[in-house]
């Protein structure tokens, strides 16, 4: 699947949507844009709806949720095809509604694919979430990459140590925006639980250090 055939399935469907007059844009989010994406990745895709687009942020997802009879995942839309979920970010110009924090949320998607493709961290970030998912972590994929360029690794054993250690108390900031605490994604309890998993990999393979308390 790629983003044109997405594209022919999708402008089909957003036709009937009752905000479609305002759309200006339709294009590649998430981890595909910024290429970190692992073969079978979810694909994010970004509606950019006008400045001028009337109505509440929220309505405007619930209303895309309904209208593709998809599920709303904080400021995505979720929908399947072909046995691959598409997320849909509907956005009024860089506006985007966060439906678990029930409010707004200022930023620019393309600084964010900007920052992270011209990191020099892309290997890492891969390896990273192929970590992720072998130990079923719950860790937001935009976190996992500002954790990755912060802790500025020069290899997956080093990058284990900053989660193991320092990441549960860093402060990640949205590259775009920094009002946005990026870090705030994940409760200090989802936090500790991937430093503790970081430390026993690295004891695994044989690293002692003072884990994380």
């Amino acid at each position: 699947m790629t983003f044109a055939f997405i594209c022919v399935y999708l402008r089909p469907l957003l036709r009937g949507w009752r905000y479609h007059k305002y759309l200006e844009s339709v294009t590649l989010a998430g981890s595909h844009a910024k290429g970190t994406d692992l073969k079978d990745s979810d694909f994010d895709i970004f509606l950019r709806l006008s400045h001028v687009t009337p109505g509440p942020l929220a309505a405007m997802q619930t209303s895309l949720a309904d209208h593709l009879h998809g599920h709303v995942r904080n400021v995505a839309v979720r929908i399947m095809h072909e046995g691959r979920f598409i997320d849909l970010v509907p956005a009024r110009g860089n506006v985007l509604w966060q439906a678990r924090f029930n409010t707004w949320l200022k930023t620019d998607i393309y600084k964010q694919i900007q920052y992270v493709r011209n990191s020099g961290f892309i290997d890492e970030i891969l390896a990273l979430k192929i970590w992720r998912r072998r130990h079923a972590l719950r860790f937001p994929s935009f976190l996992m990459e500002l954790a990755t360029i912060h802790a500025r690794p020069k290899d997956f054993r080093a990058l284990l140590h900053f989660l193991a250690t320092d990441f549960p108390t860093t402060r990640l900031l949205d590259p775009a925006n920094s009002n946005n605490v990026v870090s705030d994604l994940l409760t200090e309890v989802e936090k500790l639980h991937i430093s503790r998993r970081a430390a026993m990999s690295l004891q695994e393979v044989g690293l002692v250090f003072r884990p994380a308390k």
